[in-house]
């Protein structure tokens, strides 16, 4: 009877694993299928939108299409009319339509309307609502922010050859009739970019600011010095340019933005609601100054240019008012001409300043930096300084915050193994460097801020893009390209909501857009399979 009883409870356990094995094989057939259904459903936005609901049918975007705008003041109304402007810009070299702007009328039909008149608070300044019927598309929000992020989806919601730069005439210019209610999760989502190391022009920077709209990042972070460039004038120093500005890393000609230059990309980034955030680093990564002036050095000489890419050896005199009339001035002259909230003081790798001389000078520079109006953030190790307290943002590269933590300090999250822009995709990448590890695309993707710090703590993201290694916009924008689009959706999208299996598939119908407009992105093979 026990030996029957044995073979009954066998037979039993086997039926009962068979049972579960095919649970598991239907349940992840179901789970497939989900994230199938789920990309078709968001039509491969990217920041992927926290809702998307489509129909059948579409609407037809077409030479007769007008442009309504609506504010709640005419001040508003006048803001909107320029992101209105924006949109013709954008629509109008592949469509060759003209659209006409009215202020004064409410659609009726064949419309893109923009307007904050219905927009909910709950979406704060940068979340909006579309909602594309057979007679046209509303894009309401908010805030005139709101709209210009809600054109950016509008952009992707078409067929990719909306962003060919010439004439396309055998496309149908449809929109999938759906809702789509959106918002950020961080209210930073910052790309940096070093014009120290290697200089890149105003027409440049544009360039990438541009590119950088169209996936919802609102900070451009520009590291304006370093041992090896200074790029950015003040008047009252005019040797920071002429000569720590006369190089770059191999001895090139370097370059540097004059005031009125650096206003016009200032301007340029405001039109697309991104915030430019400048950088002088400090003390450490300061041979250019020293270069520059005697003053700034102990034996009152100037120190010679410098075109490597060591870094750690070079330091202010901590202990010098000389050394802090000059910051002054030169956070004096850059705040006057800066509209943004902050002000990055650098604080990384000051080697050659002793600890005690570190926290010295970084807690009197934020005092100097908050005396001008401004919000100071610094790299590692700043937090670590006494005087340092939760006024102050620390832009955290190394997994290491626990001052930050216990201070209360807010922190953006550019985690170098995670976040760097200059590290190699793998061991053929032929630009980029290698010292925080590979970054391939699946790794800049398959993280979240709150990994590193608390939620409450974070502001935000940034992946930043050191350039010993890059010299020319090519370069540049195959170390960005693709890893961008991820950061940009870590920014954005709540961590639930993320998915590397979908998110890839999204991905890889961006591939056409960023042809059409002639960026030079990494074609990983395991992503873009014909390539």
């Amino acid at each position: 009877m026990f030996v029957k009883n044995k073979k009954v409870l066998i037979c039993t356990l086997c039926l009962i694993i068979i049972c579960i094995g095919g649970l598991i094989i239907i349940n992840n057939s179901n789970k497939d299928a989900e994230v199938s259904v789920q990309v078709e459903n968001i039509n491969n936005i990217i920041p992927k939108p926290l809702s998307y609901e489509e129909k059948e049918g579409k609407f037809i975007v077409n030479k007769d299409t007008t442009v309504f705008i609506k504010g709640n003041n005419e001040a508003e109304t006048e803001e909107i009319n320029k992101i209105a402007e924006y949109l013709k810009e954008k629509l109008k070299p592949s469509t060759g339509y003209n659209f006409t702007i009215n202020k004064n009328e409410n659609p009726t039909q064949n419309y893109i309307y923009l307007s904050t008149l219905e927009g909910k608070e709950e979406l704060g300044n940068e979340g909006y609502e579309i909602n594309i019927t057979n007679e046209g598309i509303k894009v309401i929000a908010y805030k005139p922010e709101g709209l210009f992020r809600g054109i950016q989806t509008i952009r992707q919601l078409l067929p990719p050859q909306i962003e060919q730069l010439s004439l396309v005439s055998d496309v149908e210019w449809s929109i999938p009739i759906s809702r789509v209610y959106d918002k950020p999760e961080y209210s930073y989502r910052g790309i940096m970019i070093d014009v120290a190391r290697h200089f890149f022009t105003e027409e440049e920077i544009k360039k990438q600011i541009d590119y950088a709209a169209q996936y919802k990042i609102n900070k451009v972070h520009l590291h304006l010095s370093d041992d090896q460039g200074w790029r950015i004038e003040i008047k009252a120093y005019p040797d920071l340019t002429l000569i720590g500005g006369s190089t770059e890393v191999d001895g090139g000609p370097g370059g540097y933005y004059t005031q009125e230059q650096f206003k016009s990309i200032v301007n340029y980034a405001t039109d697309r609601y991104i915030e430019v955030i400048p950088e002088i680093d400090m003390p450490g990564h300061t041979n250019a100054a020293l270069a520059s002036y005697g003053f700034l050095n102990p034996d009152g000489k100037r120190k010679p240019l410098y075109t490597g890419i060591n870094v750690g050896f070079s330091t202010l005199m901590t202990d010098s008012e000389k050394t802090y009339e000059f910051i002054e001035t030169v956070v004096k002259e850059i705040s006057e001409i800066s509209p943004s909230k902050y002000f990055h003081m650098g604080g990384d790798e000051a080697d050659s300043t002793k600890k005690e001389d570190y926290d010295y000078f970084v807690g009197r520079v934020s005092k100097i930096v908050e005396k001008y109006g401004k919000t100071p953030i610094g790299w590692d190790p700043i937090d670590t300084a006494p005087e340092i307290n939760s006024s102050v943002i620390l832009q955290n590269w190394k997994d290491s915050n626990e001052a930050a933590r216990n201070k209360n300090m807010k922190m953006i999250i550019s985690i170098a193994s995670k976040a760097y822009l200059d590290m190699k995709y793998n061991p053929s990448t032929p630009y980029g460097l290698t010292w925080a590890g590979f970054i391939p695309i699946e790794t800049a993707y398959n993280w979240d801020p709150t990994d590193y710090a608390p939620k409450d703590l974070v502001l935000g993201i940034e992946a930043p893009l050191w350039t010993e290694t890059i010299s020319d916009v090519e370069e540049m924008e195959y170390m960005i390209y693709p890893r961008l689009l991820g950061y940009a959706e870590i920014g954005w999208t709540p961590k639930i909501e993320r998915n590397w299996t979908e998110y890839k598939l999204r991905l890889e119908k961006q591939g056409n857009r960023m042809e059409y407009q002639g960026i030079n992105y990494y074609k990983d093979k395991e992503i873009w399979k014909n390539n």
